[in-house]
């Protein structure tokens, strides 16, 4: 019996390692952010009022992802190239807001900058994909099944729990989502036979 519930405690453990995977991925584009920061004449350097001169680590994050990662297509030459500028000019600046996926790139980094983003980012990431597993597996179980042998898979991609459910193989994985918009969340499938 419980076979939801047992399932779900033991499901758990993915997305716990899944918000590691992510976590970790975050801060290692964090310390190569924080490399090129190093290098002079690359962060961006304000200016204030008494004449002291202050890195502004927001805008820098601006500024690495638009000159490590903007891409622009050469038709003379074919291919792609990175810019050898930063505009100084907001248009200029926002020619990189066409793509979703670098201005998400940006709020990552952004969002390190900040004391103690971690434990906030970790435990949204958690509930997400909780729900959507949670979700995926209600499509095929109740707590009025019993379920044995579960184990739990994870993978390059993604992570995988199958377990025997009244005498059928139950499966779920979730694989890495793309894009911007699912960059906090792996999508679920589940099967029953």
């Amino acid at each position: 019996m419980k076979a939801l519930q047992n399932i779900q405690n033991e499901a758990k453990q993915i997305v716990e390692q899944l918000a590691d995977r992510q976590i970790s991925g975050m801060k290692a584009k964090y310390n190569e952010f924080r490399k090129w920061m190093s290098i002079e004449n690359n962060p961006v350097v304000e200016h204030r009022y008494n004449g002291e001169a202050v890195v502004n680590e927001y805008n820098s994050a601006h500024k690495y992802v638009y000159m490590t990662m903007f891409k622009r297509y050469n038709h003379e030459l074919q291919g792609y190239y990175l810019p050898t500028h930063y505009p100084s000019d907001y248009k200029g600046q926002r020619e990189m807001s066409y793509s979703k996926d670098l201005l998400y790139v940006v709020y990552e980094l952004q969002l390190q900058i900040r004391n103690n983003w971690e434990s906030a980012y970790r435990e949204d990431f958690v509930a997400q994909n909780m729900a959507k597993l949670n979700r995926a597996l209600a499509k095929h179980l109740n707590d009025e099944m019993s379920a044995s042998d579960i184990k739990v898979n994870v993978g390059g991609d993604g992570a995988e729990v199958t377990a025997i459910v009244d005498g059928k193989i139950f499966r779920t994985f979730g694989t890495l989502c793309g894009g911007y918009v699912q960059c906090l969340h792996y999508r679920y499938r589940s099967s029953l036979k």
